[in-house]
């Protein structure tokens, strides 16, 4: 379960390779509803799993298998969670997938390039050690190149369930072409003479010196890049959380961030919700494993998010059109605001094909 980050392959644009990335199980899930759809258009993917992702210690299974939320326990001992999730799983034939081992996964349905699946899937393992770890909660670390990081770190909900931080790598500064250029052209022919075809480019390469280091010019002049570049520039940060309750897991990773995606699944609206009370309703989406506004903003709040937007929404929530319906959404985003702290201009409710502009 959870939200599976999807990214292509930049680098082969005649044979895109999609990369998912997902809790454990997915693999298999993909191969059984390929094959058996017999589906006859596939693009080329493969699957990133992540491993043995633990349910969160406030949850309990019953003697019938089911989990349970129990409020009452300590929040901090997600290893022993993660060690009964899997002793657990194991006994329980309908439940194997999860917990299968590659070499029983292969014997059951292996992998079949006509159906689209590529090798070079990865398992990912928690890192309980993680300098980000928060409360003995796992981090998993997912993508780290020159353009972006991905971590994830497990949710609170009655099914393995992760949340996800994508952050961009800081970008350069902007060099000041007014700093430069007059050097450049008092030694325009020099610079020709020396091999230098197109003396303006000299920026660029001024632009991409290491800290510290300088370019000297034929006349002497010498410029060093810390002088006429602007400092680095952090990347922006997104939070998307899957299905939960608590996001804690998320806190350290998540601290700062851009946008805050959250589910928003119960609310308690006075006039509409007639046969209950705000505390029983906060108890109902908690014992279920899912957050109300209040729960969502107090994140956002906790993290420094300067956006929120909520998703998630229970089915008695319509989310259309109609101006009852867009009250509704109106009324859960102002219990989002007064919780976060952020005005009515950095919170939404979402919906389908939405677009929200980031700005770098």
């Amino acid at each position: 379960m959870g939200q599976a980050a999807v990214e292509k392959n930049r680098n082969d644009k005649e044979s895109q390779i999609i990369d998912i990335y997902a809790p454990q199980g997915l693999r298999l899930w993909l191969r059984v509803a390929i094959r058996y759809s017999q589906s006859r258009i596939c693009p080329k993917y493969r699957v990133h799993e992540l491993m043995d992702v633990p349910m969160a210690p406030e949850w309990r299974q019953s003697k019938f298998g089911r989990y349970f939320y129990q409020k009452q326990s300590n929040k901090s001992d997600w290893r022993s969670a993660i060690i009964k999730t899997m002793r657990n799983t194991k006994s329980d034939f309908g439940n194997w997938i999860n917990f299968c081992s590659e070499e029983e996964m292969d014997d059951f349905l292996p992998a079949d390039q006509n159906f689209g699946e590529v090798p070079g899937g990865r398992q990912i393992y928690p890192d309980y050690t993680h300098p980000k770890s928060i409360e003995g909660a796992p981090v998993y670390e997912i993508i780290n190149d020159e353009e972006v990081t991905v971590t994830a770190a497990p949710m609170s909900h009655g099914v393995p369930c992760v949340g996800y931080v994508v952050e961009e790598q800081p970008r350069s500064g902007k060099i000041n072409p007014e700093l430069v250029q007059p050097v450049v052209m008092r030694n325009f022919d020099e610079l020709k003479a020396n091999g230098y075809r197109h003396p303006m480019k000299i920026l660029s390469e001024i632009k991409n010196l290491d800290p510290g280091e300088s370019f000297c010019f034929p006349d002497g002049t010498e410029l060093f890049r810390d002088d006429v570049v602007e400092g680095d520039k952090p990347g922006r940060k997104i939070v998307v959380c899957g299905d939960t309750c608590d996001s804690r897991a998320l806190e350290n990773l998540a601290q700062n961030a851009d946008l805050l995606v959250h589910e928003c699944t119960n609310a308690f609206l006075q006039g509409i919700d007639r046969q209950t009370t705000m505390k029983a309703v906060n108890v109902d989406a908690v014992t279920h494993g899912h957050s109300t506004p209040q729960i969502a903003g107090n994140f956002a709040k906790k993290i420094g998010a300067k956006n929120l937007v909520l998703n998630h929404f229970s089915s008695r929530y319509r989310g259309d059109q109609d101006l009852e319906s867009i009250k509704i959404m109106t009324r859960i985003e102002r219990q989002a605001i007064d919780s976060s702290g952020l005005n009515e201009e950095h919170v939404a409710c979402s919906w389908d094909f939405m677009v929200l502009p980031i700005p770098a």
